[in-house]
């Protein structure tokens, strides 16, 4: 079953990942020599790379009897039941996320924050919680 954000959150989404560029851009232009622009141009590039690496807030994710899918960016990190050793989910206090561990994972994957905002969020997370005690 797929379970996926609201249209209007990706667009958000791609709304601020948009404007952090034109920061980090005006900033370089506006202020070449600065302090905060350098720190801004550097570290904005980083988290959205690092974004796009990790998938750590995918999109949609898709989960069926062969496996789990994790989406965003045009991306998906997969992951078979065969080959998972362990599914850790992690409930917070705040009740609006939790965050899902793969292992094993390849560097630089295996770890997922999913919101309470994506569609079916309840019924992910007890597949999730169902798999995890399977392992």
């Amino acid at each position: 079953m797929r379970h996926a954000y609201p249209r209007a959150r990706d667009v958000a989404a791609i709304a601020t990942d948009v404007l952090l560029v034109t920061v980090a851009i005006g900033l370089a232009i506006t202020r070449p020599g600065g302090t905060f622009a350098l720190a801004l141009g550097v570290g904005i590039p980083c988290v959205l790379a690092w974004q796009w690496l990790t998938l750590h807030f995918p999109r949609a994710v898709e989960i069926d009897e062969q496996g789990v899918s994790f989406e965003g960016f045009r991306r998906v990190h997969r992951y078979e039941w065969s080959s998972v050793r362990a599914v850790r989910v992690r409930r917070f206090l705040t009740g609006d996320r939790v965050l899902v561990r793969m292992i094993p994972a390849p560097p630089l994957r295996g770890r997922y924050w999913i919101l309470d905002a994506i569609g079916g969020y309840r019924e992910l997370i007890a597949a999730l919680e169902k798999r995890a005690q399977d392992r």
